[in-house]
């Protein structure tokens, strides 16, 4: 067995996990297993998108794809995967590429939405220490933007799956899976090195990018929404909006009922919409806005790091 590390928690995985940063483990110490196992696919009566069918309850959710396997997620503890016979591997050996990033995203963030952490489709980066999220509809530049902060020497601690310890007071972002996701044009406009190609994804556009992993959870300082604009800008999100594009950005949006977790999602978002300052970030598509939109926001946080607002 190999131990890995990512939101915090150790990891036993049977499967080779080349992503995530390995770490010395023992039995007692483990907080999740990844494994083989012969699974019940979903019933094809259910319905299901894309290939994808799911069935989940309080502590357990069972995902099938037609053309890779099933996945079962426990307890938040276990993730089981039966693959179908083209995805089969060796114990300890690599799997494709699209088999890892499910594991990496999709069942971590559903094993971290039954830890009871709010799990936010998002990027994160640290700033001195302290966390700005930023959150967006698809395509928004979430990743792009987590790049630029990168490029300007901060701490990135997830592009995809952010999630966050909440309590009642102090909300804490978890260092995620160290890789980025990227465009072929910010991978040039950000000059990022490195980079490397999917390797049988399905999304075969975007360039891989690793980077050092963050070593602990940042308290979370602030939350932007991203949106495009002639200039850049950053104003207050109004308090009812704060909530609403919080519960719309739930990785684990669409199982919420199904696993009794709705009222919980709704007090989380509003912990942190009532915690956190909260901004809407306007800025040009334009790559070359990257830097100022960096400074921008350092600037922000900064600025209510010093006056302790909660409020804005």
């Amino acid at each position: 067995m190999t131990y890995y590390t990512a939101y915090g928690l150790t990891i036993e995985s049977t499967f080779s996990l080349p992503e995530l940063p390995q770490v010395e483990g023992t039995a007692e110490a483990i907080d999740v297993e990844l494994r083989r196992d012969e699974l019940d696919p979903v019933p094809t009566s259910v319905a299901g998108e894309g290939g994808r069918r799911i069935r989940a309850g309080p502590n357990t959710c069972r995902l099938s794809y037609d053309t890779i396997g099933t996945f079962l997620v426990e307890d938040g503890r276990r993730v089981s995967f039966d693959p179908v016979a083209e995805f089969e591997t060796t114990p300890g050996a690599v799997p494709p590429k699209i088999v890892r990033r499910l594991f990496q995203n999709e069942m971590m963030g559903v094993l971290l939405h039954q830890r009871g952490q709010l799990v936010l489709h998002a990027s994160a980066v640290a700033v001195d220490g302290r966390a700005a999220v930023f959150l967006g509809p698809r395509g928004a530049g979430k990743s792009t933007t987590a790049a630029a902060f990168d490029a300007a020497g901060h701490t990135i601690l997830e592009d995809d799956v952010v999630g966050i310890r909440v309590d009642e007071s102090h909300p804490a972002v978890l260092p995620g899976v160290p890789q980025l996701r990227l465009m072929p044009d910010a991978v040039e406009a950000l000059d990022v090195e490195g980079t490397t190609g999917p390797a049988s994804d399905a999304d075969s556009e975007k360039r891989y990018k690793q980077f050092d992993a963050a070593r602990r959870p940042a308290p979370l300082a602030a939350c932007y929404l991203l949106e495009e604009d002639d200039s850049l800008a950053i104003d207050r999100l109004d308090p009812h909006e704060r909530v609403s594009q919080l519960v719309s950005r739930t990785y684990t949006g669409g199982m919420l009922a199904e696993t009794d977790a709705t009222a919980v999602n709704f007090r989380q978002c509003t912990t942190i919409a009532k915690t956190c300052p909260f901004r809407r970030l306007r800025r040009p598509r334009d790559h070359r806005s990257l830097p100022a939109l960096v400074e921008a926001v350092v600037d922000d946080l900064h600025s209510s790091g010093r006056t302790h607002l909660s409020h804005q």
